[in-house]
């Protein structure tokens, strides 16, 4: 089974009546929270749409809208697969600075991950303890993680 996830993960809550006004949903993922973005593979026109490293959703736009979310550090990640291997591509914030380079790999969103304080457990990678794994083309968690807004 194929997927695409385009998301900002962050430690919770995040500000639910931003969240709303943004049209966005958060996701609850213990201690952490998980908000789905839709990344334009176009691209919209506009310095807010500038990327900034080759993920998607990586521009100035995606940092103001972790800041109205009350986000200060932060990963924005990128994963889809087709069956095969897939891709991973991912980076860090604490607030407008990048504190992790944009990478690629299968590493790096683990990675990431990591260093915004998710501890993996029982086993699982960083990626499956919030389960990410559950999430398939910005759809919510299929394992137990329930939205909070949205």
């Amino acid at each position: 089974m194929g997927h695409e996830l385009s998301a900002i993960v962050a430690r919770g809550p995040g500000k639910v009546a931003a969240a709303r006004r943004l049209g966005l949903t958060l996701v609850e993922a213990g201690a952490f929270v998980i908000v789905p973005l839709e990344a334009e593979e176009d691209g919209a026109q506009g310095p807010d749409y500038r990327r900034l490293s080759d993920l998607l959703a990586d521009c100035p736009l995606t940092l103001r809208i972790a800041a109205e979310l009350g986000f200060d550090r932060f990963a924005l990640i990128q994963s889809s697969s087709s069956g095969g291997q897939g891709s991973q591509r991912a980076t860090v914030y604490h607030g407008l600075e990048r504190t992790m380079p944009a990478r690629e790999g299968m590493a790096a969103i683990n990675d990431a991950l990591e260093r915004i304080g998710v501890l993996p457990d029982a086993g699982r990678d960083a990626f499956e303890t919030i389960g990410l794994g559950g999430m398939r083309h910005a759809d919510l968690f299929h394992d137990g993680g329930s939205a909070v807004a949205g």
